[in-house]
């Protein structure tokens, strides 16, 4: 994500990465990756809300899937990416996913 950042910079899109884990957990997981360039959002509390407003939590195992969502600037949702947590996201998609809301 942080080659999606820098990629886009300059453009009108914002990489953010949103997680159930608590803020003490993703701060310790960007130093074990000698830090991001993208901010970073806590869905601790309440446990996974913002996931579950994007249909994206999976109750069954507690957590959200592994998604990329590309909101535009009025807040509409324009992509929905849902992938298996092994797999690597198609940073073409997104692009193009992205060059679509200019």
């Amino acid at each position: 994500m942080n080659a999606l950042q820098q990629r886009f910079a300059g453009g009108k899109a914002q990489v953010v990465g949103i997680s159930c884990d608590s803020v003490y957990t993703l701060k310790a997981w960007a130093d074990s990756l000698g830090g991001v360039d993208y901010p970073l959002c806590s869905d601790f509390w309440p446990h996974g809300k913002v996931s579950q407003a994007f249909g994206v939590f999976n109750a069954d195992v507690g957590r959200p899937e592994r998604a990329i969502i590309v909101i535009d600037g009025q807040g509409v949702v324009r992509y929905v990416d849902v992938h298996q947590l092994r797999e690597v996201p198609d940073e073409e998609e997104i692009a193009q996913a992205l060059e679509s809301l200019r």
